[in-house]
């Protein structure tokens, strides 16, 4: 019994878009056995180029010990392995997964590495400078003005520890005008006021750098109130070099000044 030509198009027609489909989603692939077969392309694994490019910067993180500038790297590799991670809608694992998770456990570890390390210097130099520079305001109190304005020279400049300070400016011109300049600074307010004033720090030290070099601002003030003003002690850490030892310079003893910024025109 002969079917309706309608029903033989639609048949065929269904059979033809139904072959056509699956020739777009199979892909043939010679087998070792059974000659081809057809392989879905949604059973191919994407591979994840952002999880190597992740791991290298996650090697590098280690830098973020020694910089601190370079505690960036171990950031961007955690948001670059992350991404690498993301889900995927195919069966097959992507490739690249792995070394995106060995990089994301790299560039926390360096990183947290990092951070730590720089957090300890920071805080231990702040301690030291804080101690220093409590020191240094005992002398100007007690009037230690010639080993005071010594201690604003660098190691190499300063006289040596058995000579007589006070015998020695004496002698020496330059010596006698350097003095007379740190007289005129906040030494003389630090000495009227005496060693009885408990100075307190004003505000939490400032760590920083400046030319490669470690520097402390130190901010005090008088709790007592016979003092309106803020001393500005800034220190600079000197390292040890050959046959010298690391020591504290200072290089800024003056009262906090308020910063003048020229107005800005638009």
């Amino acid at each position: 019994m002969n079917q309706p030509e309608s029903s033989k198009s639609l048949f065929l027609g269904g059979a033809a878009k139904a072959t056509a489909a699956n020739r777009e989603r199979d892909v043939p692939r010679m087998g070792a056995e059974s000659g081809y077969e057809a392989v879905v392309v949604e059973d191919v694994a994407p591979v994840r180029i952002s999880a190597f490019i992740g791991f290298l910067i996650s090697l590098a993180s280690f830098t973020a010990a020694v910089a601190k500038p370079m505690l960036v790297l171990p950031a961007l590799a955690i948001v670059i392995c992350l991404f690498a991670l993301r889900k995927h809608a195919g069966k097959a694992k992507p490739v690249g997964t792995t070394v995106a998770r060995i990089g994301l456990a790299l560039a926390c570890l360096f990183g947290s590495t990092g951070f730590f390390v720089h957090y300890l210097k920071y805080r231990t130099l702040g301690d030291q400078a804080t101690y220093f520079a409590q020191q240094y305001l005992e002398l100007a109190a007690n009037g230690e003005e010639a080993l005071a304005l010594e201690l604003q020279k660098s190691a190499p400049n300063r006289q040596v520890s058995t000579m007589k300070l006070d015998a020695a400016y004496k002698l020496d011109q330059s010596a006698q005008e350097q003095l007379e300049t740190f007289r005129a600074g906040p030494y003389s307010d630090v000495k009227r006021l005496g060693p009885e004033i408990p100075w307190e720090l004003d505000r939490r030290p400032r760590v920083f750098q400046k030319y490669g070099r470690e520097k402390v601002d130190t901010y005090w003030r008088d709790p007592t109130g016979q003092f309106d003003n803020v001393i500005q002690i800034e220190l600079q850490w000197n390292p040890s070099r050959d046959k010298d030892e690391s020591d504290w310079q200072v290089t800024l003893f003056q009262i906090e000044r308020e910063l003048i910024v020229a107005p800005v025109v638009l």
